[in-house]
């Protein structure tokens, strides 16, 4: 782990700290619990994600991937419960003006359950991998194409929280839908130690009539990058290194996240893929930035992932900004078509409240 992400972990630290301090005022305030077992207990607790993000970047012990995997859901409840806080002083704040009586213990109640029941369904609805059919028209498309589909994911990423069964699960739904070839738009792992072979295995009960493909991530870039590459190989899966491969009349070029990371690196890469240009050419690529390139370069369409949608409302809107409104969805950039997927999986707290995780079926049109 680069030592700059040192200062970024204190910081992080001081703030998990200041959100579980908040939680503790919340329930001494509402319900009279001044306890230093709770406080000292909380402030335990706030130390619990940050050294287990640490533990599993470096150990792929079990212990420490059930350490990690209890840290990140309580990661995630605890900042559900924050915003509880957060309601119940504004609410006290609110009474305070207007002169309300209000109920310390029920407003407290009510302020920590709702946000509760909320964190209940967005664990909930993390798992549930929903179908997205898209449909994307490009000119001159070849008559097979008519028929048949694409699918598309991005960002399962694969660890500590999500497992073999995970990919289990969205492998028996993506050959439901009998795709003609399945495109993965990176962080197909999450960077931490695992057992790469075991997680992506299968995959190889994919079936599809022109194979599989993938490009990389940012992610899987923190971890065993070597064996990570050799496991996805071994699965069945072509690996799209800043290349381009035939299907049936439509070209598809994936690009390596970190070959292209930086603009300049990504013109390079394109002023050397010779497309076609009697034949629509669609791009692979995990994040969606750069995408005058892109245009400019002729694809026809671009499928990226990266954002997650900002994963939990509100950050959907942070996303938004920062892409320019293709965090997500199916827009048009010029004469080129972009699609955002916002991922199967989820990064962190597994855990997704105003967007959804979907396997992305595309037909064109």
């Amino acid at each position: 782990m680069p030592l700059i992400f040192i200062p970024t972990l204190i910081v992080f630290q001081i703030l998990l700290l200041i959100v579980h301090l908040t939680v503790y005022a919340t329930a001494s305030a509402a319900f009279g619990l001044n306890s230093r077992v709770l406080w000292w207990f909380l402030a335990f607790l706030s130390l619990t994600f940050v050294p287990a993000s640490v533990l599993v970047y470096w150990s792929r012990n079990r212990i420490a991937q059930w350490y990690y995997a209890f840290a990140a859901h309580w990661f995630g409840l605890v900042h559900f419960l924050f915003m509880g806080g957060v309601a119940f002083f504004f609410f006290l704040v609110m009474g305070n003006v207007f002169g309300w009586r209000v109920n310390l213990p029920l407003a407290g109640g009510i302020c920590f359950g709702i946000f509760f029941l909320l964190h209940l369904y967005g664990t909930w609805n993390s798992g549930r991998a929903r179908v997205v059919r898209v449909t994307v028209p490009l000119q001159n498309i070849p008559e097979y194409w008519r028929d048949h589909s694409l699918v598309f994911i991005s960002d399962i990423h694969l660890g500590a929280i999500r497992g073999a069964g995970f990919v289990k699960k969205i492998v028996e739904k993506i050959n439901a839908v009998t795709p003609a070839a399945v495109m993965i738009g990176g962080d197909l792992y999450d960077g931490v130690k695992c057992d790469a072979e075991a997680l992506v295995a299968p995959l190889r009960d994919l079936v599809t009539a022109h194979g599989t493909y993938y490009v990389t991530g940012n992610h899987e870039f923190y971890g065993e990058f070597g064996r990570s590459v050799a496991a996805i190989t071994a699965a069945g899966v072509t690996i799209l290194k800043n290349e381009t491969v035939a299907i049936e009349g439509m070209q598809f070029t994936g690009v390596d996240y970190r070959d292209v990371h930086k603009r300049d690196d990504f013109i390079k890469v394109l002023d050397g893929i010779a497309l076609q240009k009697n034949m629509p050419s669609i791009l692979i690529k995990h994040e969606p930035d750069n995408l005058d390139i892109a245009e400019q370069k002729g694809f026809s369409a671009g499928f990226f992932g990266h954002t997650h949608q900002g994963q939990i409302y509100p950050l959907m809107h942070i996303t938004r900004k920062i892409y320019h409104g293709f965090d997500y969805g199916l827009r048009r950039f010029k004469k080129m078509w972009v699609y955002t997927s916002s991922g199967v999986g989820t990064w962190g707290p597994p855990l997704r409240l105003g967007t959804k995780s979907e396997i992305v079926v595309v037909r064109f049109v």
